[in-house]
């Protein structure tokens, strides 16, 4: 059972099948296209370096490929040439999973309906440390079906002094 499937329950089955079929257990691989902005603030170009988040651009191709080994989960994302790595484990309670981007960790609650799965970040750190709540950036991030029933993806972070960080959405199709 995958990590999603787990952090879900029962709740996993009210998801479009879309969504559920990307975050069905096992090793993946979806690729399509994003529009990707990001801020322009100093702080939150630091913010985006360490995370390894992509350059800004249209239509830019996409690849994800997961690779599940011992309850976790190794994402590799393809932006035009610029890789975002990171790793998805359970944390131990219901409907919430954890991800490690390079030295940032954010600890986020999953919510599953039928429009599709929405993220929530409770906590972040960097390089171990907890970023107090005023700083912890928020995210209104979904995953959904598209008009075409294809995967689609809207990440959108914000942050204290930098405003939004970074905002990229597209459609994936399974490879």
């Amino acid at each position: 059972m995958g990590v999603f499937t787990q952090a879900l329950g029962d709740s996993f089955a009210s998801l479009p099948a879309p969504v559920q079929a990307f975050h069905t257990a096992g090793n993946r691989s979806y690729a399509g296209f994003a529009d990707i902005t990001r801020s322009r603030s100093p702080y939150g170009w630091f913010i985006l370096k360490l995370a390894g988040f992509p350059p800004a651009g249209k239509a830019v191709p996409v690849s994800v490929t997961v690779e599940e080994t011992g309850g976790v989960e190794h994402w590799t994302r393809d932006f035009g040439g610029h890789f975002t790595r990171s790793t998805i484990r359970l944390t131990g309670s219901a409907g919430i999973i954890e991800e490690r981007l390079g030295p940032l960790t954010l600890c986020m609650k999953l919510t599953a309906s039928a429009k599709g799965l929405h993220y929530a970040i409770l906590t972040a750190s960097i390089f171990g440390i907890k970023a107090p709540r005023f700083l912890l950036p928020k995210s209104d991030t979904w995953e959904t079906a598209d008009h075409a029933g294809d995967f689609h993806f809207s990440v959108t972070a914000t942050a204290f002094m930098a405003g939004r960080l970074i905002h990229y959405q597209g459609s994936l199709k399974p490879q």
